[in-house]
């Protein structure tokens, strides 16, 4: 049996040095591919190695997470799409609505979301989401916005029971 791992963050520091190990230690368990979501630009670069040295099964994913959109550059959006263009395989993700990190401004969450998301549907890219205490306006913007045919990945969810099929369908 096969195992996908649809999301971590292999790339972050506290696994630095130990990537190849944890990649051969998650195959032999049957991990057969694993998404690996980048958070800003500042890490893209290493989901982008990651994926190069683990071609067919590190699955590249470049975005903005919630909780880094105050650090995005003037040239954020631009530079994304380069990394998707330059990457075979990529998706994205991370992205999404934080309301739940104390000191964590909503400010630009939901513009930087969007544009992500409607690259996506552009693209037609798995999408990977990330939502905590907004589940509400997450789902006014999905069913507003176009989304990929492909569908979305929204990650370890806490949402409302009776969103759920919603968000399946």
């Amino acid at each position: 049996m096969n195992f996908y791992d649809a999301h971590n963050h292999l790339h972050d520091d506290r696994f630095a040095g130990r990537q190849a190990e944890l990649v051969a230690a998650s195959r032999s368990v049957g991990v057969a591919r694993m998404l690996v979501n980048g958070s800003c630009e500042a890490d893209w670069p290493q989901v982008a190695a990651l994926a190069r040295e683990f071609p067919g099964c590190v699955v590249p994913s470049f975005g903005f997470h919630p909780w880094y959109v105050a650090e995005r550059t003037p040239r954020w959006r631009e530079t994304l799409i380069e990394w998707l263009d330059a990457t075979p395989g990529a998706v994205i993700g991370e992205i999404g609505l934080d309301r739940w990190k104390p000191g964590l401004a909503y400010d630009g969450q939901e513009e930087v979301f969007l544009a992500q998301l409607r690259l996506a549907a552009e693209r037609n890219v798995i999408a990977s989401l990330h939502c905590l205490q907004t589940w509400g306006r997450l789902w006014e913007l999905l069913r507003a916005t176009p989304r990929p045919a492909r569908g979305f990945l929204l990650h370890s969810y806490g949402g409302p029971a009776e969103m759920v099929a919603p968000l399946a369908k």
